[in-house]
């Protein structure tokens, strides 16, 4: 009967009803949104990182290098050397190492040169096809295979670079494997394909070497002092110096061991020479990567490879925990601020209740007054007004909760393109989602306070005097 009479309040004027449950709708869609996306993110960025220490990479922006080789979400802050990072990822405290290397894509999709490692890191297998083998093959991820098209048998080329367009390596095709199931990950907009693929594909072009291997046998004809000429000429030397042994044993021995010496001294001169150039020498692109995924066997590691790294080298060691918790506070100003705009509107829809309830009680004291002369208590009075803003109140929930839902199926694909971040888990209401809409249900309750005290106290005989 309560409810019955509230809802007839509520239709009697129907643009201040409307107006209240719009602003508790939108109220409620907001903050249930970014409740979830930001539980839902806070859960992705921690899952990705789960198993990755530290991760080795060229001098630039921490955060960037974390992005790009962790998210794959930046541009990549350079090359290193595999042969100066292989030290640090042998090192004793290290438990594995996963190196990777960018610089090509495919229809948006970055090709990731790795190993199997980097899949056993995810504890990932093909769900169609193998693992790739050999370069040039390519697993490919969930999401990537399902947008570009590929399936186990496709060939491809890539695209260089980690845009859309760019150059294209037609030479170059690769050989789809495998596919990856779909994991919620960064992995399943990924094409994974080992390091030799992408060296092979930035080597030197087939016809520069071909032309150098030409040149290379012309000089071999024209300079008698090549490899394969020194080879004859030490070799007739050897049969001279044999007869001249065999005529003379004993200057034989000495020579020997003269030329042992000597040979022994080239020699470690030789290796000398060998490392200072090495050090010296540029390393080989061939032979570069983009960054390492370390993890350690004990927090000893922490403590002393970033140090380590970022003072005595050319590279940079970036610790995922610390950057992931820095881009979170950056970010968590920007939600703290959309988070109070939604309950300003929440505020404001309440403030909306009070005017309208306060009005309404003004408007209908004869028809208050009439039922208490009918029997009705005070208590029904009371229960009537705050019956109408309980019902404002949850109308305003649930459509904002049915409106929060449908934001978050739309924003689902685009998030995870966009951020390689799976919200489906946050289509479930949660704990907190519960506090809020009872939050905003008792906000509305609480602004029927004073018309309902007012209804509660109204004076009969006064009131119908005056009518």
């Amino acid at each position: 009967m309560i409810f019955r009479i509230a809802i007839r309040n509520l239709l009697h004027k129907p643009l201040y009803t409307a107006l209240c449950w719009l602003l508790l709708s939108c109220s409620t869609t907001v903050l249930l949104v970014l409740w979830a996306l930001n539980r839902q993110a806070r859960q992705q960025l921690e899952q990705q990182i789960d198993g990755i220490d530290l991760v080795l990479g060229a001098k630039g922006s921490p955060l960037q290098l974390i992005l790009s080789s962790v998210y794959h979400l930046d541009n990549p802050t350079g090359n290193i050397s595999l042969t100066e990072a292989d030290r640090f990822m042998h090192h004793p405290l290290v438990e594995s190492a996963v190196p990777i290397s960018l610089g090509d894509s495919y229809h948006g999709f970055r090709i990731i040169g790795t190993t199997q490692a980097y899949l056993d890191k995810y504890n990932v297998k093909p769900a169609q096809g193998k693992v790739f083998g050999k370069s040039m093959e390519v697993v490919a991820g969930a999401e990537a295979a399902r947008k570009a098209g590929l399936k186990v048998g496709s060939r491809f080329a890539g695209t260089h670079g980690l845009g859309k367009t760019g150059h294209v390596h037609e030479g170059d095709e690769y050989l789809v494997s495998g596919i990856l199931p779909a994991t919620g990950l960064a992995v399943d907009q990924l094409l994974l394909t080992p390091l030799e693929s992408v060296w092979d594909i930035h080597a030197p072009h087939h016809d520069a070497d071909a032309h150098d291997h030409a040149e290379g046998d012309h000089d071999h004809d024209a300079d008698p002092m090549k490899p394969g000429d020194a080879d004859a000429h030490d070799h007739a030397e050897g049969n001279h110096d044999h007869d001249a042994h065999a005529t003379n044993p004993g200057a034989s021995e000495n020579h020997d061991h003269e030329n042992d010496a000597h040979e022994s001294a080239a020699k470690n001169h030789a290796d000398a020479g060998s490392q200072e150039n090495a050090m010296m020498q540029t390393p080989d692109p061939r032979k570069q990567v983009t960054a390492v995924l370390i993890k350690f066997r004990s927090p000893m590691g922490q403590l002393q490879f970033p140090r380590m790294i970022n003072e005595y080298t050319n590279m940079q060691a970036a610790v995922p925990a610390i950057e992931i918790n820095r881009l979170q506070s950056l970010l968590g100003t920007g939600a703290k601020v959309l988070r109070a705009l939604g309950w300003l509107l929440a505020g404001l829809a309440a403030c909306s209740i009070f005017v309208t309830l306060v009005q309404g009680t003004h408007e209908r004291r004869y028809e208050l007054a009439l039922i208490r002369t009918m029997g009705g208590s005070r208590g029904k009075l009371l229960a009537l007004v705050f019956a109408e803003a309980f019902l404002l109140g949850l109308a305003g929930v649930v459509t904002g909760i049915a409106l929060s839902r449908v934001a978050l199926l739309l924003l689902q694909q685009e998030l995870f393109a966009g951020y390689h971040l799976n919200f489906s888990g946050a289509m479930p209401l949660t704990a907190a989602d519960a506090i809020t809409a009872a939050a905003i249900v008792g906000a509305c309750l609480l602004a029927a306070l004073l018309p309902a005290v007012r209804a509660f106290r109204l004076n009969i005989a006064k009131t119908l005097a005056n009518a």
